[in-house]
């Protein structure tokens, strides 16, 4: 910072903004408004604005806000109590377990298995269809487009150390590094 800081350019600047300040302090100009100031909190529409802006609403005077209110404080209590039941339970389930390890693997592995997910979505959809003799050409292409967009995903969870890797992320990284300091 302190290179910023001795920059001609940068003293230019914060010379000027002391220089205007100063003047500012010292002038005709801020006596004047400092007096209308004074003039302006002491006047009827000021209070009449002030009183005005900082009433409480009619609104919460109203027995349906205060009920709602009330409702919404059971409905927190019971929330609460229902997370605290059932968040230990989750804790230790097996799929939010599994969700963590997925979690941990990095972005690549992550990749991977959201590819290989999408891939498997569609081929459990084609034979479900045809078990169901329910195939049509529209099913038919939207699983393919989604299975080809898994194959996509797969292929980048594949080469993302490559692509993380490569000569361009490493500028990008170089260069916002560089600008945020």
């Amino acid at each position: 910072m302190s290179c910023v800081e001795s920059s001609v350019f940068c003293r230019l600047i914060i010379n000027t903004v002391k220089f205007v300040l100063n003047a500012y302090e010292s002038s005709i100009l801020k006596k004047c408004a400092d007096k209308v100031g004074v003039c302006w909190r002491s006047s009827i529409a000021c209070g009449i604005l002030h009183r005005y802006i900082y009433k409480r609403p009619y609104f919460q005077y109203s027995l349906v806000y205060r009920f709602v209110c009330f409702l919404a404080r059971i409905a927190d209590i019971i929330c609460g109590a229902l997370h605290n039941i059932f968040a230990p339970m989750i804790r230790g389930s097996m799929l939010y377990t599994a969700v963590r390890k997925i979690k941990s693997l990095g972005a690549g592995n992550v990749t991977y298995l959201a590819g290989i997910l999408l891939m498997s979505i569609p081929i459990g959809s084609i034979i479900s269809m045809i078990i169901t003799d329910s195939v049509t050409l529209a099913n038919m292409v939207l699983c393919w487009i989604i299975f080809a967009s898994g194959m996509f995903v797969v292929l980048c969870g594949m080469y993302m150390t490559a692509f993380l890797s490569c000569l361009f992320v490493k500028a990008l990284k170089w260069l916002t590094d560089i600008m945020l300091g």
